[in-house]
């Protein structure tokens, strides 16, 4: 019998802003979505918990290991899983016609999802590389018909779509163009992170791998607007302008990580020259200021001549 039962049509509908006419135009019934309702909640979702478990066990425990800060996990909130249901109906009916009670879980590929965290941009490298060392990357293997092409083999692991970074306009795409193909970088997205499907046991996991000023703005984007509220101006608006600074204390952070660098790089050849040379008079201990501008990528880039850190980090404050 159904152990938690879901809410009346009518409240769902209010609760998550989706008119009679939306709900019609996704063409399902509501007798269906009580069916996934209950498969999901009440009989698959310990199956679902326990593949969770053994993956964060296996891959994300050891986090220096998998080149990331830290990571969250979920599995996909029952209620929210019917109105994802609706809402890709009515959006992109193509792709999700065939969607019914019965095969749903090879339509929805996030029904477990992980968010893994890097401090800056550039790390996401080093989870990439580790990522597609531990499954297969092969684009034979990808799925493009969620039913044709599904796997019914449980023993077979592997990364079931093209990994894909999803970059805000105007963004720097450099960081992604040497890794991905350039059809798998969307950069007309509202939110920042790279996405990975993988096949595991069974089913599918989703990985989305972002910073955490990205996954900050991403909370309280999604607290407020995500996805009930999209035409809400006012909400947009606000939205905008949390994501901007997000986007722009990435780039900082990123500035800030070159900047260390050269300062180690600077104090690394002092070290050197002094060893090699013992002749020279003495100078200040106070290490040198000074960095070859031909070093900066990006923002602060067109600085000429020899720049202090006090100089370039004021560039890219006027910017």
């Amino acid at each position: 019998g159904v152990i938690d039962q879901m809410i009346t049509k009518e409240d769902l509908l209010k609760k998550y802003n989706i008119s009679e006419e939306f709900f019609e135009d996704a063409d399902i019934s509501w007798e269906d979505l009580e069916c996934i309702y209950d498969d999901f909640l009440n009989k698959k979702s310990k199956k679902y918990a326990h593949i969770l478990a053994e993956f964060q066990r296996s891959y994300l425990e050891d986090t220096e290991k998998a080149g990331i800060h830290s990571y969250r996990t979920r599995l996909k909130d029952a209620e929210h899983l019917i109105v994802k249901i609706i809402r890709k109906k009515k959006e992109n009916y193509k792709k999700y016609r065939g969607l019914t009670k019965d095969n749903y879980e090879k339509f929805l590929t996030d029904l477990i999802g992980i968010r893994c965290f890097v401090l800056f941009k550039e790390q996401w490298e080093k989870f990439h590389s580790y990522i597609i060392r531990q499954f297969v990357d092969d684009p034979e293997q990808y799925i493009y018909d969620p039913v044709k092409d599904f796997d019914s083999d449980e023993r077979h692991q592997y990364i079931a779509e093209p990994p894909k970074a999803h970059i805000r306009a105007g963004d720097s795409r450099h960081i992604y163009e040497n890794i991905l193909p350039p059809d798998c970088i969307y950069s007309d997205k509202i939110y920042r992170s790279v996405h990975y499907i993988i096949k595991y046991h069974g089913v599918y996991l989703e990985i989305q791998v972002r910073t955490l000023f990205e996954e900050g703005w991403g909370e309280v984007e999604h607290e407020l607007i995500y996805p009930y509220y999209r035409e809400d101006p006012m909400l947009n608006q606000f939205s905008e302008l949390l994501n901007r600074l997000a986007g722009l204390a990435d780039e900082m952070g990123s500035f800030f990580c070159k900047l260390k660098q050269m300062r180690i790089e600077n104090l690394n050849r002092q070290t050197s020259d002094s060893k090699r040379v013992d002749n020279l008079p003495e100078t200040s201990s106070e290490p040198s200021k000074t960095v070859d501008a031909d070093c900066f990528e990006g923002k602060a880039g067109h600085i000429t001549g020899q720049s202090t850190l006090e100089d370039c980090l004021n560039e890219v404050v006027k910017e």
